[in-house]
């Protein structure tokens, strides 16, 4: 082998070199990938957090304001075709303090409930 030829094969990389960077690469990717996915499930989550305090700011409102009457006990609903698959569950429960209640509300989200969020109030109500 001449000279001119020995440098002409030491130009290029090897097999292992080449492996090496495609699983530095394959990792890179994969790391990017689940960076992405969570991003969107934030994003979702966030959706939800804020959706369902809006939903329960709506729901308080009109029982403070007498738009809707409540009873000490238990209900449950849906907040209709606006907000499809959002339900709620409700608990109110008298206090020590006359004329007052301890008011909770369970929002509810996805597919099989997997969202939740609780809030907890104290209202006066007639």
């Amino acid at each position: 082998m001449t000279a001119i030829s020995r440098s002409l094969m030491a130009r290029g990389f090897t097999l292992l070199e080449v492996l090496i960077a495609m699983i530095v690469l394959s990792i890179s990717f994969l790391w990017l990938l689940k960076a992405e996915t969570q991003g969107i499930d934030m994003s979702v989550r966030s959706k939800f957090i804020t959706t369902s305090t809006l939903l329960a700011q709506e729901k308080i409102a009109k029982i403070t304001s007498g738009e809707e009457t409540v009873t000490p006990g238990s209900d449950q609903g849906d907040f209709g075709e606006d907000f499809l698959g959002y339900t709620y569950t409700e608990e109110i429960e008298p206090t020590p303090l006359d004329g007052y209640y301890k008011y909770t509300l369970n929002i509810i989200w996805g597919q099989g409930g997997n969202l939740e969020t609780k809030f907890v109030s104290f209202l006066s109500l007639p």
